[in-house]
């Protein structure tokens, strides 16, 4: 067989050997597109995005490096790369979310409900703590044995000068953890029935599934930043101990001493339960990054094997050239030889 013949036989055999087989070929929103040599066609998925219907498939090419994903619209291939990173992405995460379960659910509940009792406490505190500031500035006017209360108590109890500056400091804390935490459980049983719903037979959007989830983290991420280096644990310990000493101190104070007192035995008492469960809450028991650490690594393979079909076709045709050209050098040299 002279190079001629022998390049023609082995066009005609890769033809024949890589023609796709139509009738394995999956129907989605819009029907695949494949190109010479494709050997196996996979729909993946029909997805909406921003409203506009894709379809995702998986084409596998006789040559690997034309081998990747395609996404269709419309009848027309995807070749914007922001359109199918954003395609992509939203499948990878509805993909990630699908592993959420019975036990995810029993994780979020606990969670939610300890962040719940923590942050209930830590208003209880927060209204201590702005109550009794309110008395002291009051007591400033108010006079009794030649001085003013506040001037007795300071002087029975110094310690007041440093709550204080550490109350006002500290009560805006403690309203923005009560309002992250409640915020943490809505969005967690917002999360949690749509589980159950999943898990009951009810078909929930995928996308909404993962809308809820991306919520709840970030609400999560909210709360755990009143736990983390600079946790109000910390503080509302102090607060406790210092409101102790003052009130076994100021009792002492003539006529209000009592009194003032009992506002003080309040802080420690709330602050003290407070300081105690905020100390104690971990929400890192449930690893709710796992979710999006599955959704990132998804959309990064994905975009490369989308990358890698953006032109199949010259990629194709390409290297069918090459081996041609590969093919007529070694049918030229055989020739050659036989002179």
């Amino acid at each position: 067989m002279n190079g001629r013949k022998l390049v023609t036989s082995l066009v005609v055999i890769m033809l024949l050997v890589g023609a796709t087989p139509m009738g394995a070929l999956a129907q989605g929103a819009s029907d695949p597109q494949p190109v010479l040599l494709d050997q196996d066609t996979t729909h993946i998925a029909d997805i909406t995005v921003d409203g506009q219907q894709y379809s995702v498939y998986e084409h596998k090419n006789v040559f690997s490096w034309a081998s990747g994903i395609d996404i269709y619209t419309n009848g027309e291939r995807v070749t914007s790369e922001s359109t199918a990173e954003a395609v992509l992405t939203a499948l990878a995460q509805r993909r990630a979310v699908q592993d959420l379960g019975a036990e995810d659910i029993n994780q979020l509940r606990t969670t939610s409900q300890n962040a719940s009792t923590a942050a209930t406490n830590v208003s209880s505190t927060a209204t201590a703590i702005n109550e009794t500031l309110v008395y002291m500035e009051r007591m400033k006017t108010v006079r009794e044995n030649g001085t003013t209360v506040y001037n007795a108590s300071v002087e029975a109890a110094p310690q007041i000068t440093e709550f204080n500056e550490t109350a006002r400091e500290l009560h805006p804390q403690l309203r923005s953890f009560e309002n992250t935490s409640t915020a943490y459980r809505s969005n967690a049983t917002a999360l949690i029935d749509l589980l159950e719903q999943r898990e009951n037979g009810t078909d929930v959007d995928p996308q909404r599934l993962y809308a809820q989830y991306a919520a709840t983290l970030d609400a999560k991420n909210d709360v755990s930043d009143h736990l983390g280096f600079d946790s109000i644990a910390e503080p509302l310990g102090e607060v406790a101990g210092t409101s102790e000493t003052i009130a076994m101190n100021v009792s002492s104070v003539p006529e209000r001493g009592n009194e003032t007192a009992q506002h003080f035995w309040r802080v420690h008492n709330e602050s003290t339960v407070a300081a105690n469960q905020t100390a104690a809450l971990g929400l890192d028991d449930f690893e709710f990054d796992d979710v999006q650490d599955r959704a990132e690594s998804l959309e990064e393979d994905w975009m490369e094997e989308w990358n890698s079909r953006r032109s199949p076709a010259s990629t194709v045709y390409q290297s069918i050239a090459a081996i041609v050209v590969g093919i007529a050098a070694v049918g030229g040299y055989i020739a050659w030889r036989r002179r």
